[in-house]
């Protein structure tokens, strides 16, 4: 038998001879199989392994196979599981095959006989990938076209997200309030293996710490009062799937240490619990925080921001790609049809004092915005007058002039030019006010206000420094 792709196979049986012998005839057939002679061993084994198929007897010396195969079920539900058994009756075969098993093989049995259930079982599993995998191809497709314009590094971003999304590791998502975070972990989460569970996406500055302990961890029975049952965590109930961690730089501390250790450990303990809960996770991370300078300043731990950020994804603001608006326009339009169902198109002009605004709340807002004009115009097109005043009069975030190093002094009066000094310096320095208020010869609390004091005036100073 020639087998391409050498499928695995773990034989569970607490009989010597039984395992040498049907191992003997698979291996023969050009399988590659392992061995488990108890229960324990045979977890061990799929904890570090996957297998396409597990062969179990029912009875075993520390547990019995239907144990075994929920166990497998749980951590490899792709996995197919044949129970063998010499006591065949017709209870045990309907607890079998109710809880997930392929078949069920009375004993004695011919090999010819487990060849052919093995083959059944075999394409079984692979029409179930074939169908998983033709699922994550719609999904790429519809997850390609989320993320709406043409600008570079949108494209950048849409070839990152197909790129890691296949991976299992970690990710930190880093962009400004309104640019789509959670759209991104969604489309990660669409385009991975593990789109057929569950996504879970939690908000960390809207819980306090005791509520987020027993929100993410579950409780015993009896742990505080009014806890009347047990009940499931959020991670341990997303077991399989992804979670997104939105706003992530806002977690308390001392939940900050629950989770790096849920992270290395990938076990959970109940609130008033002492058993150690197994959860398989996928974690993502959304933030809107320089969570680098949040670590540097002791607000936010150092082992836990390296352990999310394995891969970084950013996100641009809108007014950094704004040749992409009209293209969001036209969406939003369509997005909200009139109540006949017509598309409403909006006048040059009115795009244009869109594409004046430089959207502090990025395409939240601007999505907002169309929602607001489409709602107080009564005409097939939007006008300007439909638009807020804020938008007609052009407001928004003030540009900050570019300093060009050795271009001489800048035409500009004292407290411009002490601002474009500062700027300058924290550029240089890549954003560390720490660094950079040493070479000011400033403390660094008083840089801090002077920043504070010109984003309140109006100015963008995270994309100045990110330009």
């Amino acid at each position: 038998m020639l087998i391409e792709e050498q499928i695995h196979i773990l034989i569970v049986d607490d009989e010597q001879i039984n395992l040498e012998n049907i191992s003997h005839v698979l291996s023969k057939d050009g399988y590659r199989v392992a061995t488990a002679n108890c229960g324990r061993d045979a977890l061990e084994k799929v904890d570090v392994q996957h297998y396409d198929l597990v062969v179990t007897d029912l009875r075993l010396g520390d547990m019995d196979g239907v144990g075994v195969m929920e166990y497998i079920k749980q951590h490899s539900p792709d996995t197919e599981v044949v129970v063998v058994t010499g006591y065949a009756t017709v209870n045990s075969a309907v607890e079998a095959m109710s809880k997930g098993a392929f078949y069920y093989l009375p004993k004695p049995f011919s090999f010819n006989q487990l060849r052919e259930v093995i083959r059944s079982a075999l394409e079984k599993s692979e029409l179930k990938r074939e169908i998983t995998h033709l699922r994550q191809q719609l999904n790429a497709n519809r997850g390609a076209t989320q993320f709406i314009g043409h600008n570079p590094a949108i494209l950048k971003l849409k070839d990152d997200i197909a790129q890691v999304a296949q991976l299992d590791c970690n990710v930190m998502i880093n962009g400004e309030t309104g640019t789509g975070k959670e759209l991104v972990a969604r489309t990660i989460y669409e385009l991975s293996p593990r789109c057929q569970k569950r996504f879970l996406p939690i908000n960390c500055g809207a819980l306090t710490e005791e509520l987020m302990l027993n929100e993410l961890f579950g409780h015993e029975k009896d742990a505080f009062t009014g806890a009347s049952k047990w009940r499931k965590g959020l991670l341990e109930s997303a077991h399989g799937g992804v979670v997104l961690l939105d706003e992530v730089g806002e977690m308390p501390l001392m939940m900050q240490v629950k989770l790096l250790r849920v992270l290395q450990e990938k076990k959970i303990i109940r609130v008033g619990g002492t058993e150690e809960i197994p959860v398989d996770v996928r974690i993502l991370a959304a933030t809107n925080r320089d969570l680098k300078l949040e670590t540097e300043q002791k607000r936010f731990r150092t082992d836990l921001y390296y352990r999310l950020n394995v891969v970084s994804l950013y996100i641009p603001p809108l007014r950094s790609r704004k040749d992409d608006i009209p293209a969001l326009v036209r969406h939003f339009l369509a997005k909200y049809p009139t109540v006949d169902g017509q598309v409403k198109t909006i006048t040059d002009e009115t795009l244009q004092l869109i594409m004046n605004y430089d959207f502090p709340g990025n395409v939240r807002e601007l999505e907002n915005v169309l929602e607001r004009a489409l709602a107080m115009c009564n005409r097939e097109e939007v006008r300007p007058e439909d638009l807020s005043p804020e938008i007609r009069k052009g407001g928004g975030i003030r540009a900050l002039p570019q300093v060009i190093p050795g271009g001489g002094p800048p035409r500009v009066n004292l407290d411009e030019n002490e601002r474009n000094h500062i700027l300058a310096v924290l550029k240089m320095e890549e954003g560390n006010q720490t660094r950079a208020a040493k070479i000011l010869g400033i403390a660094r609390v008083s840089l801090w206000r002077k920043l504070k004091k010109y984003q309140d005036e109006g100015y963008d100073v995270e994309a100045y420094l990110r330009a």
